[in-house]
């Protein structure tokens, strides 16, 4: 168990991409939810999307700046996909109600 991890990238190890793509992948996948399962009104869908995308954004932007260290935590990634997945179902779970 000597070697688990070391052939993932930096990068990929402490975050600093899974983290603004699980966003971005939450941001469509929010989407895609909620104009073709839940037929939320393209008026109003549009309008919200504008919220959610600078919500998404902070994620995306906000993540990189607060890791300073190369070898990041395993547990503070993780808790970033977290949070930004139920963040998501949240936003779902207010429309489906």
């Amino acid at each position: 168990m000597t070697g688990f991890c070391t052939r993932i990238p930096a990068s990929l190890r402490n975050g600093r991409v899974v983290v603004p793509l699980t966003a971005g992948i939450c941001l469509v996948l929010l989407a895609m939810i909620l104009k073709k399962i839940l037929l939320v009104p393209t008026a109003q869908l549009s309008s919200d999307m504008v919220l959610y995308i600078i919500i998404y954004m902070g994620f995306i932007v906000s993540y990189p700046l607060a890791d300073r260290e190369t070898t990041g935590s395993p547990m503070r990634t993780l808790l970033w996909i977290g949070t930004c997945i139920l963040m998501t179902l949240g936003i779902i779970a207010v429309y489906a109600i």
